[in-house]
Order: structure tokens, then C-alpha cells, then sequence
């Protein structure tokens, strides 16, 4: 078994726990077409970077289970992440999404903060992308410059981890 890089991108707002016990539960997906994630599933022990919209790559973690599926009403989804009730009660995390698709959902463990460091495209439409390739993996995980305007994120980061 391969194992598989993923970068999952939350908002700042979307994440849970502490700065000694990051807790975000679950990576989600949900589109109304089947995306990458979708196709390509998810392994027990693959690893997932956790980005902030922007480009700021703050954790990581590893799969322990997950899923692929259709779905014909979002709550089918969400229910899936129960177990988290920090995720599953958070409204704006569910806000907007798809009422029917496709969805990946995975649960994770050894979840753990790493120094913050700018990666990735900036703007990408996906929240879920799959490092299938060498030049994907380097595009998305090699330390980058920040953006202009990025020390205004990497200050609410902070504020975050010392509100926790």
C-alpha cells in the first residue's frame, strides 16, 4: 500500500481544538460533481497537510478511516463526522455546500500543529487535493514567500493558537 499526500484547505475559522491538541476531526469534501478525492479514495495511515485559505500551511495528521460516496442530502454527510462535535456542530463549515453529490470524508489522527509556513496556490477551488504526482506535491508543499498581505493571516493564526 502507497501511501497518499493530501492538502486539506480550511478556513481559519473552521478550525477546532487547541494549540496542544489540534482536533479538526475530520478532512471533508462534498461538490456536486465527483472530484479527485472522490476518484481516487483514501488509505488508512495516507497523510494530510492542513492549509489556511491564503497559503498557510499549519498542521498535519494521518487517515485513520475513510469514505467515498454519493450523497442526496448534505446532513447524510455531516452525520458522518457525529463523532466530532466540534466539526459536526459547526454551522458555517456546512453552510453553502452542495445539498446533493459527491463527498469524501476522512477520519483523522495524530493531529499536530507544525511551524506555519507559506505553500501552496493561493487561490484553488478545491478543499481537498491529492498530491498524485512529484511536481503536484512540490507545488503544493515547498516553502514559498508569503503573499503581500500575508502577515495579516499569519497574525490571526496567532491570535487563534493564543486564544487556545
Amino acid at each position: 500500500m502507497q501511501i497518499v499526500d493530501f492538502v486539506v484547505v480550511r478556513k481559519l475559522e473552521h478550525l477546532t481544538g487547541s494549540k496542544d491538541a489540534p482536533s479538526l476531526g475530520f478532512a471533508v469534501e462534498a461538490r456536486d460533481r465527483p472530484g479527485p478525492v472522490y476518484k481516487e479514495g483514501t488509505s488508512p495511515q495516507d497523510i494530510v497537510w492542513i492549509q489556511l485559505h491564503g497559503g498557510l500551511v499549519v498542521g498535519g495528521a494521518s487517515i485513520t478511516l475513510g469514505w467515498v460516496g454519493e450523497y442526496s442530502n448534505i446532513q447524510q454527510v455531516r452525520d458522518r463526522t457525529r463523532p466530532h462535535p466540534a466539526l459536526f456542530g459547526l454551522h458555517a463549515f456546512w453552510q453553502g455546500r452542495p445539498r446533493y453529490g459527491y463527498a469524501a470524508v476522512a477520519a483523522l489522527e495524530r493531529e499536530r500543529l507544525v511551524e506555519p509556513f507559506w505553500a501552496g496556490p493561493r487561490t484553488y477551488g478545491y478543499e481537498w487535493i491529492v498530491l498524485d504526482s512529484q511536481k503536484k506535491r512540490s507545488s503544493w508543499l515547498d516553502p514559498k514567500p508569503p503573499p503581500r498581505g500575508g502577515e495579516g493571516l499569519a497574525s490571526e493564526f496567532r491570535s487563534w493558537l493564543s486564544t487556545r
